[in-house]
């Protein structure tokens, strides 16, 4: 599971809720969360500015432990 999926659900945030919060189209921001697409580096900061994320932001896109 990536971090951001964690974090998602710690947070009761839909998917779609933070699509709109880090101006990211809801489509790729499914595939970043499920691992099938990159965050490309404009993105992955807009997400993590959006989750108040204060870690490096690739940090969000690493595999953690369920």
């Amino acid at each position: 599971m990536l971090r951001i999926k964690k974090e998602l659900e710690e947070r009761h945030m839909s998917q779609s809720q933070l699509a709109r919060m880090a101006d990211v189209n809801q489509v790729n921001l499914n595939r970043i969360v499920n691992g099938k697409e990159p965050a490309y580096p404009n993105r992955g900061k807009r997400i993590a500015a959006a989750l108040d994320w204060q870690g490096d932001p690739n940090e969000l896109f690493e595999e953690v432990n369920e």
